[in-house]
């Protein structure tokens, strides 16, 4: 299993650009390269071609299944061998290729559990206290009576559980812990969400949650917000296509703004999102310090919640590096100057998405010549 949300590269600043991939920002992880020979991480691609069918940098068309693993071994070296620094028992100087091997084999911090939790030992811990656990455990006798008491148990949850809750238990317990749990499309409503918080963020800890296209508008969202406090396992949360509340919207951006998750990457593409959404979240960003990456695709966001965003972007954030904007058909001419100032004077972004807003061809070339002017930066008109 895969652990590149345990660690964090040393000397980031110092890596190529060119091993950077143009989605996530981050060096590339099973780097795949497009049929227009773009080169992108293998997660990161695939996850865009869910819901889009050109490349995200020169936008031709391309497909999934035209795809090819990059077989360039001087770059797939250089990879392997960039130093990371372990974020649980926090050891330097690892190289990425061996981080796997660190985490399953070596590190102190991971949580294991007992070698007897086959019989009756359900005890769960650092590798660290493991050795002093196995001196006093106690369980390694039958476990007849476990397996009696584990069926009574199963027994009586069985005839409590509601149809829904069922439903959504089967989905999520198809996928393996810390992975991406996709749910969309499931008709799921505000009343399902304690049980997708249960299973899939608290049992599963799940790194990339997929509520797209779904039946979500307000207090499932106030749910999603409350189990994201001190979470430090979610790392994507998509709710593409749920008609969100403005209620739910606000309070969402205020348990984000507390800086209490690690949730990197937010999607809310097509939630009727306007400038009271984009305020509560240009808010969130003067504070939040783990969001880099904000999907705010195909909603009502006008000229007040960009000057809104903006302000935020120059005045406090530094740590937003994707910011996507596309097809907000109220973004017109009269934004211009808070995008210009933006792209001017915040450091962190790498990449705005204004394709298939309402920008005139003379604003589009001054934000090109401006956005030109700035190193690594990546603008989609």
């Amino acid at each position: 299993m895969s652990h590149i949300n345990d660690y964090e590269y040393e000397n980031e600043l110092s890596i190529d650009s060119k091993l950077l991939c143009a989605i996530c920002l981050n060096p590339f992880t099973e780097p795949k390269i497009t049929s227009c020979e773009h080169i992108f991480c293998d997660y990161c691609i695939k996850l865009w071609y869910k819901s889009k069918t050109t490349c995200p940098l020169c936008r031709q068309p391309t497909k999934k299944k035209h795809l090819k693993s990059v077989k360039n071994s001087t770059m797939l070296n250089t990879l392997n061998r960039l130093h990371v620094q372990c974020l649980l028992c926090e050891q330097t100087g690892i190289e990425r290729k061996d981080f796997d091997d660190h985490i399953d084999n070596e590190c102190l911090k991971v949580i294991v559990s007992c070698s007897n939790r086959d019989t009756k030992c359900l005890w769960r811990g650092k590798r660290e206290d493991l050795a002093r656990h196995r001196m006093t455990c106690l369980h390694k006798s039958s476990s007849l009576g476990f397996i009696h008491h584990h069926n009574k148990e199963k027994k009586i949850q069985s005839n409590i559980i509601n149809s829904d809750r069922l439903k959504i238990e089967n989905l999520i317990n198809q996928y393996p812990m810390n992975s991406e749990i996709t749910l969309r499309n499931q008709q799921i409503t505000d009343a399902d969400i304690s049980y997708v918080v249960q299973y899939a963020i608290i049992d599963k800890q799940c790194k990339v949650l997929d509520l797209g296209n779904n039946q979500i508008i307000s207090h499932g969202i106030i749910q999603l917000a409350d189990s994201l406090r001190n979470n430090k396992t979610l790392k994507m949360l998509s709710l593409h296509q749920n008609s969100l509340s403005q209620k739910s919207i606000q309070y969402l951006a205020d348990r984000l703004a507390l800086n209490k998750s690690n949730l990197k990457w937010l999607d809310l593409e097509s939630t009727d999102l306007n400038n009271h959404g984009a305020e509560y979240l240009a808010t969130m960003l003067k504070t939040n310090q783990s969001i880099t990456g904000l999907w705010l695709s195909n909603n009502k966001i006008g000229c007040r919640g960009v000057k809104m965003l903006a302000s935020a972007l120059i005045s406090s954030n530094t740590t937003l590096k994707y910011l996507d904007l596309e097809n907000n058909q109220r973004i017109n001419d009269s934004c211009l100057d808070y995008f210009v100032n933006m792209i001017k004077e915040n450091r962190s972004l790498k990449t705005i998405d204004l394709s298939h807003c309402q920008l005139s061809i003379t604003s589009k070339a001054k934000l090109r010549s401006i956005a030109h002017r700035k190193q690594d930066f990546r603008l989609v008109l």
